[in-house]
């Protein structure tokens, strides 16, 4: 833009633009948002009531505590246009250490699209040069509780020792229209397919998609427990974990209790403060440790020995909370004496005292004066 002075000349500006995070509306926890998986479990059930898809990102700091999230694009049923730019932006204006990624399949179908593949390695590999790492890209499906972490089913890389695409590949929007799909594959009339960068493990999960195999996805289970069933220790490089034991189902079984092991960050405390729980995987298994009596030494002391076996985590659940099913016990009825039974009691008590001295008394005959 220019202008004239009063002289006649021509003075050229250029404008300067500030940049500034935007406070939204905020999402709220019974659980310190203290890590990834609790951020993660927060806008799962968020980005799970929306009826289309929904690109999300959560920042993290140094700690990898969140620090804020961001909607990035809101699309349609099926397609959510994703930037590579925008995706970074509030990283960057947050001074994330990293971020996570997230949208929604409303159909419920969490199997990652050619799309959900290649913008996640783009995202990768855009948050290498810039110093931001993506951690995980989560695909939420809609009103359950299904979801596909590309992190745990391996699909794409997250290393970050070396930057394995060009720019002009990560930036690539096929002609500005990149699309979340979360079902039916459509491509824009003027989107070259044939042009695209396509690598081989993409390919292959096309492939597996074609012939009908089923990636994995990842449905939870929810563990309730008590307080006084946990015990927090430390191991050996410093991590924290928890052992909780099992009572024995059977309430005339005395033998010592079985246990497992789970991360500290992976128990939670109930909104009440009286109990905890706990998600794992509801496709996963668990070590649970039972002491077994192996028999006896010479001084007829019991030698015991932990056995180790893996439990189905659906059947763990049931172990933990086998107490729901257990029928109650029966307690013998004492009658309690009441205050008037004690009176009544005391009455008769006292009557069956004074009544033989008052007969007594009555039958003794009087004695006349003496002659």
């Amino acid at each position: 833009m220019s202008e004239t002075t009063e002289n006649g000349t021509k003075r050229y500006k250029l404008k300067e633009v500030c940049i500034r995070l935007a406070e939204g509306h905020p999402l709220y926890s019974d659980v310190p948002l203290s890590s990834p998986t609790a951020a993660l479990d927060v806008m799962r059930k968020e980005l799970s009531q929306y009826d289309r898809e929904v690109l999300c990102v959560v920042n993290l700091n140094n700690k990898l505590k969140p620090i804020n999230f961001n909607i990035v694009s809101m699309g349609s049923i099926n397609g959510s246009i994703a930037s590579i730019p925008n995706i970074l932006k509030s990283g960057i204006l947050s001074n994330a250490y990293g971020f996570l990624l997230l949208h929604n399949h409303p159909s419920g179908d969490v199997t990652p699209s050619r799309e959900d593949i290649q913008t996640t390695r783009r995202c990768i590999e855009a948050g290498k040069i810039m110093d931001i790492p993506c951690l995980d890209h989560v695909i939420v499906g809609g009103g359950n509780s299904d979801y596909y972490s590309f992190r745990e089913s391996g699909m794409v890389d997250f290393t970050s020792e070396k930057i394995s695409m060009t720019a002009e590949q990560i930036l690539r929007v096929n002609e500005s229209d990149s699309t979340y799909k979360g079902g039916k594959e459509t491509m824009p009339e003027n989107g070259r397919k044939d042009a695209m960068f396509v690598p081989d493990f993409v390919k292959e999960a096309e492939e597996q998609i074609a012939k009908g195999v089923k990636l994995p996805t990842h449905e939870e289970v929810t563990i309730k427990f008590g307080k006084g069933l946990a015990e927090p220790f430390q191991s050996k490089d410093g991590r924290e974990f928890m052992r909780i034991t099992i009572p024995n189902q059977d309430t005339t079984d005395k033998t010592p209790w079985a246990s497992f092991v789970l991360p500290a960050k992976a128990v939670h405390e109930n909104q009440y403060g009286k109990g905890l729980w706990a998600k794992i995987p509801a496709d996963g298994s668990t070590v649970v440790t039972k002491p077994t009596l192996q028999g006896q030494d010479a001084a007829g002391k019991n030698i015991w020995q932990d056995v180790k076996t893996h439990v189905p985590n659906t059947e763990l659940k049931a172990m933990v909370e086998a107490y729901k099913t257990r029928a109650p016990q029966e307690k013998a009825v004492e009658h309690r004496e009441s205050a008037r039974d004690k009176l009544d009691a005391l009455a008769k008590e006292t009557v069956t005292k004074v009544s033989p001295e008052k007969a007594k008394a009555k039958s003794k005959p009087k004695k006349g004066p003496e002659l």
